[in-house]
């Protein structure tokens, strides 16, 4: 660069700094409109602090998921739900959740904890991600104040015996609710015969304070958690976490990274790195991979994320291969055919994976477990139900050969 071209470049720097200094004086000594404050207010229903986040250049960086979003002053991030308010990092939906079912454990899809029981599910509005497939989108995908007001939520669960028929029949009570603090979504989970809490539905990272102080209340009361998340957190909130989880079923979309960009909104490495995480933090956890036709059922691309899990997480990580049906703005996307299914779990077993399944297939063989060592059948379930179960009966062995099944059975 000749002299002229030196001059030049200080004068553009000296340039640049001098408008990047005057706009710092100006955001602090004249603050943007607080609009935000118009919608919320710091006693709205929902509204709570936020953790994992910093102040930074006249605004807050939120550092809960890969996606640090940096918010000024009454900005919201990619989830929707968490803000700056007046330069706080809050969350939006604290006790405020949209959806609450009563669910069994099957339905999460949790092989290995608890077989048969009941499981409490709670959401709330919001995710950091953007499935073209989500099937819970009109939850997951909205504003918290787009939500409805009040919901019924299930409180109590009467089991009644007809002495002339001998059966026992269960009569579950309903609330009217608009909010449910932690304290009442365990006492409604005991009272409802559940033996766990299912943070799910929607993504339980957006709601993770919630969940944070939901889930060791649980812990205390004697209840099992389960969060049901796609895995896109930052290690720091997932080592915290995981201390009152017992189970965390992990969403991994798929092993290419234009896939996820494309059609998560996130990346893959991500993804990998919290589950990196689950291992090291010793924290039981199982893997759902749904196969979407022509977009994530590369073979090549199965193999080596098979070959990922068995390198970096172990050949006891339960993973399920599910099968898609057309939703949200992937309608015109067949479902995934039985054939493709078994392909994947047929790679899996060959590989060396021990507890392989197929998920959304009712009635599929694939959907039991059974003794990597002796191949008996010990647990056989047909959709949502058990038939059989010889593991929790036998102390978490298989019953033919001793062999010890990962799990929580009892």
């Amino acid at each position: 660069m000749n002299k002229r071209g030196k001059i030049l470049a200080v004068f553009v720097s000296g340039v640049f700094l001098l408008l990047s200094f005057s706009a710092s004086w100006l955001i602090s000594k004249y603050q943007p409109p607080e609009t935000f404050s118009k919608i919320f207010s710091s006693d709205s229903n929902g509204f709570h602090q936020a953790k994992f986040s910093q102040k930074i250049c006249n605004g807050v960086q939120c550092a809960m998921c890969p996606h640090k979003c940096f918010l000024p002053d009454g900005a919201r991030g990619k989830c929707r739900v968490r803000a700056n308010f007046s330069g706080s990092l809050v969350t939006l939906n604290y006790s405020k959740p949209v959806s609450v079912h009563i669910d069994p454990i099957e339905k999460k899809p949790v092989y290995h904890l608890l077989p048969g029981s009941l499981i409490y599910s709670i959401a709330s509005a919001g995710c950091n991600l953007k499935c073209k497939w989500c099937q819970n989108w009109q939850i997951s995908q909205i504003y918290p104040e787009e939500a409805s007001e009040k919901l019924l939520a299930p409180i109590n669960l009467k089991l009644l015996f007809n002495p002339l028929t001998r059966q026992v029949t269960g009569k579950l009570e309903h609330k009217e609710v608009s909010s449910l603090t932690p304290a009442q979504v365990v006492e409604y989970a005991i009272a409802s015969k559940c033996k766990s809490i299912a943070y799910t539905y929607s993504e339980p990272i957006i709601f993770y304070e919630y969940m944070y102080d939901t889930a060791k209340l649980a812990k205390e009361k004697g209840l099992k958690n389960v969060m049901v998340t796609a895995g896109y957190i930052n290690p720091e909130p997932l080592r915290e976490l995981v201390k009152y989880m017992d189970v965390v079923k992990v969403d991994l979309k798929g092993f290419n990274k234009k896939f996820y960009l494309n059609y998560v909104g996130g990346e893959l490495e991500r993804v990998k790195k919290a589950l990196l995480v689950l291992k090291e933090e010793k924290v039981f956890f199982e893997i759902v991979n749904l196969i979407v036709p022509t977009l994530n059922d590369d073979e090549s691309d199965m193999r080596e994320m098979i070959v990922w899990i068995k390198k970096n997480l172990g050949v006891n990580v339960p993973i399920f291969f599910s099968r898609f049906s057309p939703n949200y703005k992937l309608k015109n996307v067949p479902a995934t055919s039985v054939e493709t299914l078994e392909k994947a779990r047929n790679l899996a077993l060959k590989e060396g994976l021990n507890f392989v399944y197929i998920g959304n297939l009712s009635g599929h063989p694939g959907e039991s477990t059974y003794c990597p060592k002796c191949k008996q059948m010990l647990i056989k379930r047909h959709g949502y139900a058990i038939l059989g179960d010889l593991v929790s009966r036998n102390g978490g062995k298989c019953p033919y050969c001793g062999t010890k099944i990962p799990g929580i059975w009892k």
